[in-house]
């Protein structure tokens, strides 16, 4: 997805390559193809944009974030400062919440040396998570959330 910039020119590499062999006349026949393909591409993604709701563009994150920040504020006084968690959940979580904590996909040595000035949250497996939180403990779409702070 982020790497499509970079496929931009070859088009125009192509017609630099093969600017000898073009022939006017049959333009027409790919100008008419070209737009075909042209429209046929955004109404397609639109479609489906529309019509099925499971995409990942789809996914709440904004929502989400807005309930776990309404939960950390109920339960605790400090701020959210670390995140970790996948790097959907988590990063979602990171990128909505009000104070915008760090990421971390898993407890590395580094964070382990971190000096925290705020909460924790942690982001993975419900099961696993209920039975190892410390803190309080929530669950938000099959994923266990447990947030660490001070009360």
């Amino acid at each position: 997805m982020c790497m499509i910039p970079f496929y931009l020119f070859f088009g125009l590499f192509f017609v630099y390559l093969l600017e000898s062999k073009i022939i006017l006349s049959s333009l027409k026949k790919f100008i008419i193809i070209f737009l075909f393909l042209f429209i046929l591409s955004p109404t397609t993604y639109l479609s489906i944009s529309l019509l099925k709701k499971d995409k990942r563009t789809d996914f709440p994150g904004k929502e989400i974030a807005r309930l776990v920040q309404a939960r950390w504020d109920k339960n605790f006084i400090n701020e959210i400062s670390i995140v970790v968690g996948d790097e959907w959940l988590g990063g979602n979580l990171s990128y909505y919440i009000h104070s915008r904590p760090r990421w971390f996909k898993n407890l590395s040595p580094e964070l382990k040396n971190l000096k925290l000035g705020g909460g924790v949250i942690y982001t993975g497996n419900a099961d696993v998570l209920k039975s190892i939180c410390p803190g309080v403990f929530g669950k938000i779409q099959l994923q266990g959330i447990c947030m660490i702070g001070v009360r």
